[in-house]
């Protein structure tokens, strides 16, 4: 089957839900059989002032030994844009992440950018367009693309904010659960913002018998998972299926977990 090959073929792990240094998570996550992972570029290690272009040789070779690709880059800088004074840190910030992005051969790198603005009249609307375009901007320019995670009420808002930039290298990540947390329909997103989607991160949860909502592996939650891979994958996606874990206990037993789940449909 299309659907169980694609999906085996193309499971990634964000490397910080190991919690284990960056050569053993790299070594665990070739272990647990996953082909890609995603590291954080603003960790301390990876920073890109921090890693010189042999360390960038030296990392992109452990991977390779690994028999690992890197599926994307990690560039979420902790504030999203919403500060206009922040906007000159951001764009150099993550220009930058994205020129570490080529060295290490990925052409994805992550970033958060806060709550969609939705006047088209406004200077907001304007400055935050005219950022990430320049952004976008030199990412495209260097066959790269900026995976965006935004916060949004409904999908035609998102849409038409994407289509206003000035650059094709803005794209988006994918984030059931996220969505689903916020009462919108992921199957219905998929088809609405297919040709944006370049990226997913996948976790789950489910609500307690308290009333809490709490990370639980993927296939043990909300998460419509069989039904949202078939609807992505019919629209030619061609990505990774990358798990993003953040606060479950025993992580590589439960990421572990997970990802026996994807792999088994």
């Amino acid at each position: 089957m299309l659907l169980n090959n694609m999906i085996r073929q193309k499971t990634g792990i964000v490397l910080e839900s190991l919690r284990l240094r960056i050569k053993d998570g790299i070594a665990a996550a070739a272990n647990l059989g996953f082909q890609g992972i995603q590291i954080d570029a603003t960790q301390r290690d990876i920073a890109p002032e921090n890693l010189s272009q042999t360390g960038r040789r030296e990392l992109k070779r452990i991977i390779d030994l690994n028999r690992l690709c890197l599926c994307a880059l990690g560039g979420e800088l902790g504030v999203g844009f919403n500060n206009h004074n922040e906007f000159d840190f951001i764009i150099k910030r993550t220009k930058e992440i994205i020129d570490l992005a080529l060295d290490l051969q990925t052409g994805i790198v992550t970033v958060q950018i806060g709550s969609i603005p939705t006047d088209n009249s406004s200077t907001h609307w304007h400055a935050v367009n005219t950022a990430l375009s320049e952004i976008g901007l030199h990412a495209g320019n260097y066959g790269c693309r900026l995976a965006v995670k935004a916060s949004y009420d409904n999908y035609s808002v998102l849409k038409d904010f994407l289509k206003s930039l000035h650059t094709d290298g803005v794209k988006l990540i994918y984030d059931p659960a996220s969505l689903m947390t916020t009462n919108l329909d992921p199957i219905k997103g998929i088809y609405e913002l297919y040709e944006y989607i370049v990226h997913t991160n996948l976790w789950d949860t489910r609500q307690t018998e308290e009333g809490r909502q709490i990370e639980v592996p993927i296939g043990d939650g909300i998460i419509p998972v069989e039904e949202f891979a078939s609807a992505l994958d019919s629209t030619g996606y061609h990505g990774f299926y990358v798990i993003n874990s953040k606060t479950m206990q025993d992580p590589i037993e439960n990421i572990k977990k997970g990802k026996e789940f994807l792999d088994k449909f």
